[in-house]
């Protein structure tokens, strides 16, 4: 069970190397049409979840740090004026 483990979480490594490489749109085309192997149909799934949820947080602390430069002018505006 070890050695199967050990083996399977090289794997996966690999893979997300390969789908790092490859990027969003290719891994995405490809899960139901390149990969045969459904662990590594399930790892790039789960591969495209996490890429997901960091674009979303990405785009997330963007928005919140306009927000805190706009409230930082306009309470050196008011605070000038």
């Amino acid at each position: 069970m070890g050695l199967s483990s050990t083996t399977d979480k090289q794997k996966e490594a690999a893979w997300r190397v390969e789908f790092k490489a490859l990027g969003e749109q290719l891994v995405f085309q490809n899960v139901k049409r390149v990969y045969n192997d459904e662990a590594k149909s399930q790892a790039a799934l789960h591969w495209l979840s996490e890429w997901g949820r960091t674009a979303q947080l990405a785009w997330f602390a963007f928005f919140a740090a306009i927000a805190g430069v706009l409230i930082s002018i306009t309470g050196v505006l008011v605070a000038t004026l």
